[in-house]
């Protein structure tokens, strides 16, 4: 995947202002590159998103919390993932796309495994900590899942896109609005960014896959994107 976007970062330029796209789309077009380009390189200067080498054992995570944190599925469910999430990351997005159906629709609707959601917001994402605030000020109104679910699905979230996500989910705008001003869960996120760098966390998305306990889970610590058959093959084996 990563080679098709640098691919398209040397090719695009060339015809950028052919006709058909304005100078304005064009100018939008090379933002995005550039930074698309700049998570790329800063993936790969924290070894985020590498994959483990083969027969190389599981790195592991120990004692990482979840209480306070956004469960989704049953609270008593025996295996608990734990997401470290940036909305604003292409292979986060990638992840509830291609992965996070399946896992639902297999393990966590059937009572065999809950996600539990942590925020790691990077520095170079403008978008991602005002997003990830949005979030828990819509879980002040029961509406965290859908806000999560806005935010992945759409394209941009700017502050007028969030506001939008939330009238389309139905939230109180005045509560919500002054929630989002005092920036009320910047504190917890800071907490989750600390915790995830102490787990070993450079890099979205990141996961703990372990046997739930009241709060402390420990277990497998994965970095970057994995698809269905990955995760399948891990939770099948707690589950035994």
């Amino acid at each position: 995947m990563m080679k098709y976007i640098l691919i398209l970062m040397i090719l695009i330029p060339s015809p950028l202002f052919a006709e058909g796209i304005t100078k304005e789309q064009g100018n939008a077009i090379l933002e995005e590159l550039r930074a698309i380009k700049k998570e790329l390189r800063e993936i790969k200067k924290s070894g985020g998103m590498a994959a483990p080498k083969n027969n190389a054992p599981p790195q592991k995570a120990s004692n990482v919390a979840t209480l306070g944190s956004p469960v989704l599925g049953d609270l008593k469910a025996p295996i608990t993932l734990i997401e470290f999430t940036d909305y604003e990351c292409p292979f986060c997005k990638k992840f509830y796309k291609n992965t996070l159906p399946e896992l639902k629709k297999k393990y966590i609707d059937t009572g065999k495994l809950r996600l539990v959601v942590r925020d790691f917001p990077l520095p170079f994402h403008k978008n991602a900590l005002p997003a990830a605030n949005a979030t828990h000020c819509a879980g002040e109104q029961d509406k965290f899942w859908p806000m999560h679910d806005a935010l992945y699905e759409g394209n941009k979230m700017n502050a007028e896109d969030i506001k939008n996500h939330a009238k389309k989910i139905g939230l109180k705008l005045k509560s919500f609005e002054a929630c989002l001003k005092a920036n009320r869960y910047k504190k917890h996120i800071d907490n989750d960014v600390k915790e995830a760098q102490i787990a070993g966390v450079r890099g979205t998305p990141a996961f703990i896959l372990g046997k739930t306990t009241d709060n402390l889970v420990s277990g497998e610590f994965i970095s970057g994107t994995r698809d269905f058959k990955f995760y399948k093959s891990r939770i099948d084996k707690l589950l035994k």
